[in-house]
């Protein structure tokens, strides 16, 4: 009986550490098409794109996220991270400072709308190699209002010491408007 557990054990703890290595891999990996001018030297490597990404991805998992008030989401943010969205309804929620702010004001949002999916995504480079733009799709369903909400993104996302510590987003106001507003009436 020793030697059948001697035997499994091991196998066991390799099973477990490749699933749960597999399962973070494909957490971790969004499938992006990278949006460059060949006649332009590339500012970033492979490792440097791939890490925006990742963070991209872990921050999209906090709105499919079942529970967002549990997510840490402070663990991918510095601690003087600014987040900014200028198309937000209320002045508040236009400029987002530090790690604690953005953490809770961001655990909020998502409970507006369910089944969120992502993806159409387009990573760009600019002349700085820790700051990139990333333009995605986003689709959900407003419970409130009963429609699905659809939108284009484009963020501006600046990396450093492998977290975000900027985030500037931009997206259509009117069709944020139209679906969630009206939930906000019923």
């Amino acid at each position: 009986m020793t030697s059948i557990r001697k035997t499994l054990a091991p196998l066991a703890m390799a099973l477990a550490l490749g699933l749960s290595g597999h399962a973070n891999a494909e957490a971790a990996s969004l499938r992006y098409v990278l949006q460059a001018d060949p006649a332009i030297p590339s500012t970033t490597t492979r490792q440097q794109q791939d890490e925006v990404m990742g963070l991209m991805s872990t921050y999209l998992e906090l709105w499919q996220s079942p529970d967002a008030s549990r997510y840490p989401y402070a663990n991918l943010i510095t601690e003087d991270a600014v987040f900014e969205y200028p198309y937000a309804n209320s002045e508040s929620g236009r400029r987002i400072e530090g790690r604690a702010a953005v953490a809770e004001a961001l655990r909020e949002l998502p409970l507006k709308a369910t089944d969120w999916q992502f993806g159409d995504f387009k990573l760009f480079q600019t002349p700085h190699a820790d700051i990139f733009f990333v333009e995605y799709t986003a689709k959900a369903y407003v419970p409130a209002s009963k429609q699905t909400y659809q939108q284009r993104y484009l963020a501006r996302v600046t990396v450093r010491e492998g977290k975000i510590a900027g985030y500037y987003e931009v997206w259509d106001r009117t069709a944020n408007a139209a679906v969630l507003s009206s939930a906000a009436h019923r």
